[in-house]
């Protein structure tokens, strides 16, 4: 089981939606986190973040890529004088796939979907498609969302990307969990309200809400974990 946690745009709430998954899974299979490409690892780390937030038993993976700004990561790279090689990427990804044994890989992504990843324009919506991973889209519940998500929505199915749901994050709107739902020809599979304070404690009563219908865990247990990368 493989999900790719996405969203649209930068600091949606990847991480800590991320957090929530891996503690709702935790304890029923082995749970994985990795985040292929990290940029701001000078104001901290998403995956000591997650490591912290969810628990003991979920096994995190190293970055392919780290890089202390906070910029595009074609930024990023080109001022730490290196190129991000998109094959280097896949072939870690085939080998946590296999290491994972049968249990949920949740890969971060970085930013929004057409964020570059190379000078080449190699975008992170061509990262996904060559993965071939179903992809969980992390949305603002507040005022702008419909346009934002609907627009991540589009980019992705142009582009052949498989979507496992929406989650919104943020004050509960019902409105617009109407109208992403309605126009976007989609499912919200969950609502997330601030956690305050974000801790351990509040992200293992969040995950207990978390997907509730269970409309990701089906998509989830039907994915392949054989599936190929391009």
């Amino acid at each position: 089981m493989e999900v790719v946690v996405t969203g649209t745009g930068t600091e949606i709430g990847k991480t800590v939606v991320s957090a929530v998954l891996l503690a709702r899974w935790a304890g029923r299979v082995g749970v994985t986190y990795w985040k292929p490409v990290a940029t701001g690892a000078e104001e901290g780390s998403d995956s000591l973040e997650v490591a912290s937030l969810a628990g003991p038993e979920v096994r995190v993976l190293k970055e392919c890529y780290r890089f202390a700004p906070p910029l595009s990561p074609h930024l990023a790279a080109r001022m730490a004088g290196v190129e991000i090689e998109p094959e280097r990427i896949l072939s870690a990804c085939r080998r946590h796939r296999e290491s994972a044994g049968g249990g949920l890989l949740v890969v971060e992504g970085i930013g929004g979907l057409l964020v570059p990843l190379t000078d080449r324009g190699y975008l992170l919506a061509d990262l996904l498609k060559a993965l071939d991973l179903p992809c969980l889209v992390v949305a603002s519940s507040q005022l702008g969302t419909i346009n934002h998500t609907l627009l991540t929505l589009e980019a992705l199915r142009s582009r052949g990307l498989s979507l496992a749901g929406v989650v919104l994050n943020g004050p509960s709107n019902l409105e617009n969990r109407r109208a992403i739902e309605r126009f976007g020809r989609t499912r919200v599979v969950a609502e997330l309200e601030l956690l305050d304070p974000l801790s351990r404690e509040t992200v293992a009563r969040a995950a207990s809400e978390f997907d509730r219908d269970g409309v990701l865990e089906r998509h989830l247990l039907e994915s392949r974990p054989d599936a190929g990368m391009g």
